[in-house]
């Protein structure tokens, strides 16, 4: 009686040990790994407008449609979540740029809308930006004088303005890239202290700014991207999980879209932008 008690006893304990461990792996495979950065409006880690940046909202509300999914969430700087999609690792990014699949990251479709980069500025060096490279802004030409320091987070990529800052790479003194945390915001108060002379980003960097500090800044429209309209996406890494996650993110990216939270997020960051609601309903929701 006793061995047959023993063994029974035994018997129960590896099935439930078995269950737990297929439930573990079935944990494991469902879960998205969220990277974000210190980069407001996208991620406000800190302050009055804490966890309301466009891609925290955008997190949230990807979670809540996929509840199969488990999720967490780890701070790095953008060359460290580059470093981590090249070496394969199991991570989503949701505030990428959307354009085709590559080696190392495969894109969701898209989620949201972004008026193209201009360049941030203080008051005074936008009078004489003006003057010299006119309005809109002829960046190629603005980047080959040695007149005006440019500084940007390092890992910051700028769409279809990329191959114009890779072209001017090895122009004297025309770059200054901040790494760490807060890279963002320390480039901005940079620019107030003249240490550098001016940014590119997005209008909406503007608007955290006027909402947060002085308000002292002013945003340039570029020539060479003028009315090119940038569509947003979640990039995850390129192999069997990341192809999974994002295939299942874009069965409920309907829902995503027009989310009643990421559509009050949206408002809030891109109130100063004319018709960005209709032309997110024309590009984004009936575009696709």
């Amino acid at each position: 009686m006793t061995k047959v008690y023993v063994r029974s006893v035994t018997l129960i304990i590896v099935i439930i040990l078995l269950q737990l461990m297929s439930v573990a792996k079935a944990s494991t495979a469902k879960q998205i790994n969220w990277s974000l950065n210190t980069a407001p409006p996208f991620h406000v880690l800190y302050g009055n407008y804490r966890n309301q940046g466009i891609c925290d909202t955008l997190m949230d509300v990807v979670d809540e449609k996929l509840p199969e999914y488990g999720s967490s969430r780890v701070v790095m700087p953008q060359t460290r979540i580059g470093l981590q999609f090249e070496r394969e690792q199991n991570l989503c990014f949701p505030c990428m740029i959307k354009q085709p699949d590559n080696a190392q990251a495969v894109f969701s479709e898209s989620t949201h809308l972004y008026f193209p980069h201009g360049i941030i500025t203080t008051t005074e060096k936008a009078i004489q930006i003006r003057e010299e490279f006119g309005e809109p802004v002829r960046l190629a030409q603005l980047l080959a004088s040695n007149n005006f320091r440019l500084g940007h987070p390092s890992g910051r990529k700028f769409g279809d303005l990329q191959p114009i800052l890779d072209a001017h790479e090895g122009d004297d003194s025309y770059r200054l890239l901040r790494t760490g945390e807060n890279a963002t915001v320390a480039i901005l108060s940079m620019i107030k202290l003249g240490r550098i002379d001016y940014t590119i980003d997005y209008k909406s960097l503007k608007t955290f700014d006027d909402r947060t500090s002085n308000g002292s800044l002013e945003f340039l429209n570029i020539a060479e991207n003028e009315g090119q309209l940038v569509s947003g996406a979640i990039g995850c890494t390129n192999n069997e999980w990341g192809r999974q996650v994002i295939e299942d993110i874009n069965q409920a990216l309907p829902g995503i879209r027009q989310d009643p939270l990421f559509l009050q997020t949206l408002q809030l960051w891109f109130a100063n932008h004319d018709n960005y609601m209709p032309l997110l309903e024309e590009q984004i929701w009936q575009g696709q």
